[in-house]
Parts: C-alpha cells; structure tokens; sequence
C-alpha cells in the first residue's frame, strides 16, 4: 500500500509541473498580450492616427513578461548547472 502512495504523490507532482509549464506559461504569454492590447487609446497626433496601450494595460503585460522571462532564465540555469545544484 505504501508503493501505491508513492506512485500517486509522485505522479500529482508530475501532474502538476506539467500543467504549470504546459499550459500556465503559454496561458501567461497570452494574458500579457491581452494586456497589452487592451485598454488602447487613439492618438491623432501627426498624419496618421495611431493607437497607444494605456498604463494599466502595459504595466500588467509588463508584469507578465518579466515573470516569463525569470522562468526562462531559470530554466537555462537548471540546464546549464543542474548537476551542481540539485546533486
């Protein structure tokens, strides 16, 4: 019975590394389009109108793309040393 446990705790923990890395990275990549690309505002200024992303807008695509790139780097540094990091 004790086997059986094992194989579940570690399955859930496989389960759950792959859904995060998966599906919540591509998912945060969109948020932060979304983010970017809403709340937009027309600016008339010089000879063609142009559209300009609000504040809010732009600093949760900020937020969302620096988390991003923190897990990239973190991941090349788990490539790159991982032996000496985890044994």
């Amino acid at each position: 019975m004790e086997i059986l446990t094992k194989s579940f705790v570690a399955l859930w923990q496989v389960l759950a590394v792959g859904l995060l890395l998966g599906a919540g990275l591509p998912a945060l990549f969109a948020l932060g389009l979304r983010s970017l690309s809403s709340g937009r505002v027309v600016v008339t200024e010089g000879p063609a109108p142009q559209s300009k992303a609000s504040a809010l807008g732009l600093t949760g695509a900020v937020v969302c793309f620096a988390i991003l790139g923190l897990a990239v780097a973190f991941g090349i540094i788990v490539i790159i040393f991982g032996k000496q990091l985890f044994g």
